[in-house]
This record gives structure tokens, C-alpha cells and sequence, in this order.
């Protein structure tokens, strides 16, 4: 079967008279082979004046990748032999996988560039190659038309004055060796039509995504026809991604952009079918063709699926020239509204620049294409101000830029009456009953879902003034620099839910503040109770004072800061890198210098790696660990104080015992009451030093005074060995020494000395007295000369304790 395309007559056909099978166009876009009756490639090339070219059919097989034997490089300018398991070519380094280009470089580029791979993409006018200059560098992006194809001069020249920001930039372009060429900046991000099909995006890609992406080809397409030019082939494959973080959208591919000389220009069919708009069919067109590829685009994005996917050019010829652009399946009411607006049929009433503008800025009263925004619906005006309102939209934006009025007319019934009595308006009499038994509800927010009641799509406000991103970041400086009134403003925003009555009216804008701005509260309460309870746990001192408080309420942790307090520096971290950057450094400063002194502290985390809310966190209990470091600084110089006293005190104990040995022995005779006395103090010193080595304490001031006192230990313990003999020998000698044994020993000693009766005369023995009285002599010796010896001993060690 012949592929899609135009059919070339059978009698065209016979009067050639050739064999199909043995003829073939060869398309030069992308050099594939067609059969002869077809008149367009796969690609977009028209074939209609391309000459049949005859071939067997063994030459029209694709050929094979090489063998074994080894690979070439499939580049023309390399074509290097490599191993057959290579995967890069060992010569120019670049893939052996990818298809070589149709064709070289122009002499031009080929001097200084070698080609790296050809784009995926193919067209119908040139080939777009990947390129890199030989000496290394950025890759680039060369843009070789076909032979015979030359750029208009004009559309060049305008397309080089527009905006870096919306196109791609063109580093040089020329014409050589025939062909004219381009070299661009190479975006690795890719196209838009790489991220809407992303696998996230299959039934659509988000209100907030969606919206900058219209914000972004919003302004191109004003910059474009400001200077003359209309894109004319606008699509997702011709939009590129410069940078994804932030995103940022450029337009490339002005192949058959148009110069408009006047209002409207005639021209050819734009390129590509599915985008194009319903007048480009006649060959007459202006800027908003542009428009009606942005809104399929927009509509494309918002559903996930083209509404012309796989229909024939036949068919969305049909479906642009007698149907209109289905938008029901488009959730957001918004964006159906710009699609509808934008996929208007007629080109006067589309929008333009000028309508996407209020779009992006969420102009309420912005009507749709064939909507007269004139016309009054109240048939009584309401009088607000200088302001006659004859519409509901009017009236509630007129409510919000005029907010204090709207409050007092809201209190004193005077709105409820006119809806009531005049307008006879039975949903808002309803609603405004409703708000008046809600006694707990705030007047402003009574008001604020009033204005939505009447404009559903206005722009945020909150007491007459403007809540969007910028405006809330704006009173977060202020509120930042001191102001009360900003972080009141803002407590009452939290407070009254306000961004959540935005949020649920449908603004994607509010939802995502809302997100960010109440998960940030969430995640700060649970990681002050985290670190709230590592603090309660590591400043407990053992010795402290009972905290009555404590003991009667049971509350031992620190009470969490009021968030009423806190949304400035919360919405700070959560939109500010900046500003946590610069807290991030204060705090693991202050942190540093009170680890130094807590060394628990550190448990708390490394600011360097704490997540923004953590951070937060440690920032707000700064001044309780400054005062818990105090605290421990003034118990840890008390304890050294008290060990100071415990030490002077053990040691002022010792010297006062030993002096009192020292003392005792130098006025004492050392008789049994004496010794018990000595026994007494030697057994308190030891009683000292057992004290002193139960402690424990390894403190230098300590270790001195324990050597000081431990030095003596030895002769005490010799003093006391020496106390104890001596104790014992006045023991023996005080039982040798009684009155019993001194009268027995004496009658003993007295009979043998009596008188002898000789020759009728008695006569002393001298002999036996001299025995008694040496024995007597020998005896006192050997009672009495040892306790002499033994006192002498022990006052001579005495002498030696100091």
C-alpha cells in the first residue's frame, strides 16, 4: 500500500510506463525511499518535483551494520577502523551507534567543527547536527539547509534584534559551498513536547506549570510581533527548554516565519496541520495564527492529548474549516476560559497580546470573545464610593479595593437591603443571612467570601490589599525589619484561613502558599518537640533545686513560641534561600561557641546540614541554650569552687591531725594514757586518707594535696606499730609491777638474806645479797629499758612527720 500523500494519477503512470517495483523518489529531507505515487515523505517533504530514480532491489535494502571484522566510524570526516564490541569511536570519540549525517559541514564550519551526532529531529528545510568545535568546548547546534534553500535576509535580521530570553541564539550563519547554515546554542533541556510527555503529565501538567508556561510564550510571541515577524509554525517540538530550574522556554525553528507589511499577509500553508489556525487555510494570515497554535498548545498541556491525535491531515482539514476546538475536558475553569478565547474561529475576535496580559494578571473582569462586558445586569446600580457598579463582578471588586466601605455597608445591613429590597438577588440575600448567623466568623472574612460570591476569579485580596506571592513576601520584609503591623497582617491571614478560601475558589496560586505555608508550621511543631525533648533530657542537673512549678504542674519542657509570632520567618525560610543561608551561618556560630561550653549541644545537629524548619527551630531555642550554657557555666564554677574547698578542708584535716601527733609526742611521756591518745590520732588520720582516696577525683589541685598527704602514711603506719609494742610492754609491766607480786618477791628475796646462826652468832650472807640484788638490777633492766628504747624510737619519728 502506498504511505500517506497525495496519489499520483494511474495515467500519468501508464504513459511512463515503468515497474514500480524498479523505481523510487528518494526524499532529500531525510533520504529515505518512496514509492513513485507518493508525493510527500514521512517526514514532510513534498516529493512533487523530486525525478523517480531507478535502482534494483538489491540496492534498495538497507545496508547492514559491518561485521565482525571490525567497525568503521560512521562519520565521513572520521571513518576510522575500530573493534567490533567498540561503542565510541577510539579516533573522535563519538558513538558508533548513531546514524551518520546525510551530509558534511559546509567548508565554513567544517574548518573549525566536527560533527558530534545528528538531532533527532528532521525537517523538511535543513538538517540539524550536533556539533563541537575541534579544540573542544560547548556543543553547539548547526543548522544545514537543503541545497537551494536560502533564509530570507529580512526575517533574519528581525529575528536578531528580538529578545535573548525568547529565541534561540544564533551564534553565526552564512551561506557556504551552497548551503546556508546557522549555528545555535545547543539547549540540553530538551523540547516543551519532552516534558508534556513526561510520564507524571498524562492527564495534564499542573495549573501552576501550566501558567508559567503561558507566561513564558506569552511574552515571546509579544516580542515576536513587535518586530514584525509571525512564527507561523508554533508547536511543542519548536519550543525549547533552555533551563528547567527556573524554567525557561525559548522559540526556535523561523524557517517559514512571515514579515508582516501589513495588518494581514498572504502566504503559504504553515507546516505543521495540527497547529495551525483555521485561516492559514486560505493563505491569509496575521499575528493571531500564532495564537491559535498557543491555545492547542495550552490545550494539549492542560488535558494530556492533542484533539487531533492521530487524525490524517484529510480529516483535520475537515474538522478546522467546519468544527470548533472541543475544551470540555479542561478541569481549571481559567484555562478553559483562555482556550476558548484563543481557539476562536474568528481571528478578530481571538485574543491577542493585550488579553493574555489581564489573563496572567487575573483581571476578573475580563470577558470572553463574544460576551459584552458592558452590558448591565443590575438594572438599579450600586453606589460605592465614586464607583457605579452594574455588575457582579464590578461590585465585588469594587468591594475589595474599597474595603472599609464594604465592611461598614456589610455591618449595618445596608447590602443585605439592596439585594433584598432592590436587586432581589435570592442567593446572595441568602448567603448574606447565612454570614450574619456566624457571629464567630470575622466581618473581613464575611466580606471576602461575599466578593467571591460576586467574582469568582478576582485576583487576591485581603483588606483591600493584594495577597499574592510578591505582596505577602512584601509584608514579610517589613514584618522582617520590625513592623508589627506586617506580622499582624500576616498572623491574621494565617489566622482567618484566608489563602484556603482562595485556594478552595479555585486559585492553584493560594492552594500552593497555602501547601508550603502550613506544612512549614506542621514540620516546625514536630521538630521543636524533638529537640525540645533532647534539651529537656541533657540540661537536667543532678544536684539542681527542685523547680516547684514542676513539681506541681508537671510541665518540664519549654513552651513552643506563638506561630502568631513566627509567619514572617517561617514564609522567610520557605521562599528565601538567601535569607537561610545567611541564619544558617549566625546560628552554627553561636551554636560552635556554646558546644564549647555544653558539649551536648552538638547532639542538637550541624546547622550545615539541618533542613530549613530545623534550623528554625535551633534559631528560636538560641537564647534558652544560652542561658542553659550559663546555667551550666555557673554550676560547673560552683562544683570548682566547692572541690577547691573539699580539697583545702581534706588537706588542712591531715596537716591538723599530724601536727597534733607531732605535738602530743614532743610534751608527753609516752605513758599508756598517753598512747591511747596517739592511737586515737593515728587512727583519725587514716580515717583522712581513707576519705581521700574514696574520692576519686583526678583534678591536679587534688592529686597534689593527696601526694602531700599520702607522704607520711608510712611513718604513721611505723608510729603506730611502735604505739602498739609499747602499749603492750606497759601492759606486761603493770602485771609484774602489782603490790602481790612486789611483796612476794620481797619475801623472797628477804628470807634468803637472814642472819645465819653460827657458833652460837647470827651473820649476814653477803653473797646471796649481791645475787638478790643483781638479779633485781638484771630484772628492772630487762622491764624497763625497752619502753626507753621504744619511746625514743617514737618521738624520733615524730620529729620526722614534718
Amino acid at each position: 500500500m502506498p504511505r500517506s500523500g497525495h496519489p499520483v494519477p494511474s495515467a500519468i503512470l501508464a504513459h511512463l510506463n515503468m515497474n514500480t517495483s524498479t523505481y523510487y523518489r528518494r526524499c532529500p529531507g531525510c533520504g529515505s525511499h518512496n514509492n513513485p505515487d507518493v508525493l510527500r515523505c514521512d517526514c514532510g517533504t513534498m516529493l512533487a518535483g523530486v525525478d523517480l530514480i531507478a535502482e534494483s532491489p538489491a540496492e534498495r535494502t538497507t545496508p547492514q551494520p559491518p561485521g565482525a571484522a571490525g567497525l568503521l566510524c560512521p562519520y565521513p570526516d572520521c571513518a576510522q577502523p575500530n573493534r567490533p564490541d567498540s561503542t565510541r569511536c577510539i579516533y573522535c570519540d563519538r558513538p558508533m551507534t548513531a546514524v551518520p549525517s546525510l551530509i558534511n559541514l559546509p567548508a565554513a564550519l567544517s574548518r573549525s567543527y566536527r560533527i558530534l551526532e545528528p538531532m533527532p529531529a528532521k525537517g523538511a528545510e535543513a538538517e540539524l547536527l550536533v556539533v563541537q568545535a575541534k579544540t573542544g568546548g560547548a556543543q553547539l547546534v548547526a543548522k544545514i539547509y537543503r541545497h537551494g534553500i536560502l533564509p530570507k535576509p529580512a526575517v533574519q535580521e528581525r529575528i536578531a534584534q528580538l529578545n535573548r530570553a525568547h529565541r534561540v541564539e544564533v551564534l553565526e550563519f552564512g551561506v557556504s559551498d551552497g548551503y546556508a547554515y546557522e549555528l545555535m546554542e545547543y539547549c540540553r533541556g530538551g523540547s516543551l513536547r519532552g516534558l508534556l510527555e513526561q510520564p507524571g503529565y498524562g492527564q495534564g501538567v499542573p495549573d501552576a506549570l501550566l501558567e508559567y508556561i503561558v507566561r513564558e510564550l506569552a511574552l515571546a510571541l509579544a516580542d515576536i510581533h513587535s518586530h514584525g515577524l509571525v512564527h507561523r509554525d508554533l508547536k511543542p517540538e519548536n519550543i525549547l527548554i533552555r533551563s528547567t530550574e527556573p524554567l525557561d522556554l525559548v522559540l526556535t525553528d523561523f524557517g517559514i516565519a512571515s514579515i508582516l507589511d501589513m495588518t494581514q499577509r498572504y502566504t503559504g500553508v504553515a507546516r505543521t496541520l495540527p497547529y495551525a489556525a483555521p485561516e492559514g487555510l486560505s493563505g491569509v494570515i496575521d499575528a493571531k495564527a500564532d495564537y491559535w497554535a498557543l491555545g492547542l498548545i495550552i490545550l494539549e498541556a492542560s488535558t494530556g492529548v492533542h484533539p487531533f491525535k492521530n487524525l490524517s491531515d484529510a480529516v483535520i482539514l475537515h474538522y478546522l474549516t467546519t468544527k470548533n476546538i472541543v475544551t470540555t475536558d479542561i478541569k481549571n475553569p481559567d484555562t478553559a476560559k483562555l482556550v476558548r478565547s484563543l481557539l476562536i474561529r474568528d481571528p478578530a475576535q481571538r485574543w491577542g497580546a493585550a488579553e493574555l496580559r489581564r489573563w496572567l494578571d487575573h483581571d476578573a473582569l475580563l470577558a470572553e470573545p463574544g460576551q459584552n462586558p458592558s452590558e448591565p445586569i443590575y438594572q438599579h446600580p450600586y453606589h460605592l464610593g465614586e464607583q457605579h457598579c452594574t455588575q457582579p463582578e464590578q461590585l465585588g471588586v469594587a468591594l475589595a479595593s474599597q474595603w472599609e466601605m464594604g465592611i461598614t455597608d456589610l455591618i449595618n445591613g445596608q447590602l443585605l437591603s439592596w439585594f433584598r429590597d432592590i436587586q432581589k438577588d435570592q442567593n446572595t440575600v441568602r448567603l448574606l443571612l447565612d454570614l450574619r448567623n456566624r457571629p464567630s466568623t470575622s466581618v473581613d472574612v464575611q466580606l471576602l467570601t461575599l466578593i467571591l460570591h460576586l467574582a469568582l476569579g478576582i485576583p487576591p485580596v485581603w483588606q483591600g490589599q493584594s495577597i499574592a506571592l510578591s505582596a505577602i513576601l512584601k509584608q514579610v520584609s517589613a514584618a522582617l525589619r520590625g513592623d508589627d503591623k506586617a506580622g499582624q497582617w500576616l498572623n491574621a491571614l494565617y489566622q482567618h484561613k484566608v489563602l484556603e478560601i482562595y485556594a478552595a475558589a479555585g486559585n492553584q496560586a493560594c492552594a500552593d502558599i497555602v501547601q508550603r505555608w502550613n506544612k512549614t508550621c506542621d514540620q516546625f511543631v514536630a521538630a521543636w518537640e524533638v529537640k525540645n525533648e533532647l534539651m529537656v533530657n541533657k540540661s537536667k542537673q543532678p544536684d539542681a533545686p527542685v523547680n516547684i512549678d514542676q513539681l506541681m504542674y508537671g510541665n518540664t519542657r519549654l513552651n513552643r513560641p506563638f506561630l502568631s509570632g513566627m509567619h514572617a520567618r517561617i514564609l522567610a525560610f520557605c521562599y528565601d534561600s538567601n535569607w537561610a543561608q545567611r541564619v544558617r551561618q549566625s546560628v552554627q556560630t553561636e551554636l560552635t561557641a556554646l558546644g564549647a561550653q555544653c558539649p551536648w549541644m552538638v547532639e542538637l545537629g550541624d546547622p550545615a546540614g539541618m533542613s530549613p524548619v530545623q534550623l528554625l527551630v535551633t534559631e528560636y531555642l538560641l537564647p534558652e541554650l544560652c542561658t542553659l550554657a550559663h546555667k551550666q557555666g555557673q554550676h560547673e564554677a560552683g562544683a570548682r569552687v566547692q572541690q577547691a574547698e573539699e580539697c583545702q578542708t581534706a588537706g588542712r584535716n591531715v596537716s591538723a591531725v599530724l601536727s597534733q601527733i607531732k605535738a602530743s609526742l614532743r610534751h608527753c611521756s609516752l605513758n599508756p594514757d598517753d598512747c591511747e591518745n596517739l592511737k586515737a590520732l593515728c587512727d583519725d588520720y587514716f580515717r583522712q586518707v581513707a576519705i581521700i582516696r574514696a574520692a576519686g577525683r583526678a583534678d591536679l589541685p587534688w592529686m597534689e594535696m593527696r601526694k602531700a598527704a599520702l607522704r607520711h602514711e608510712g611513718k604513721v603506719n611505723n608510729l603506730m606499730r611502735k604505739i602498739n609494742q609499747l602499749t603492750e610492754h606497759h601492759a606486761v609491766n603493770t602485771g609484774w609491777f602489782n603490790w602481790r607480786t612486789i611483796g612476794y618477791v620481797l619475801c623472797i628475796m628477804i628470807l634468803p638474806i637472814l642472819p645465819e646462826r653460827r657458833s652460837g652468832e647470827y651473820h649476814l650472807s653477803g653473797t646471796v645479797l649481791l645475787t638478790e640484788l643483781t638479779i633485781t638490777a638484771v630484772f628492772l633492766l630487762w622491764r624497763f629499758f625497752p619502753a626507753y628504747l621504744w619511746k625514743q624510737q617514737i618521738r624520733e619519728i615524730g620529729a620526722k612527720l614534718f
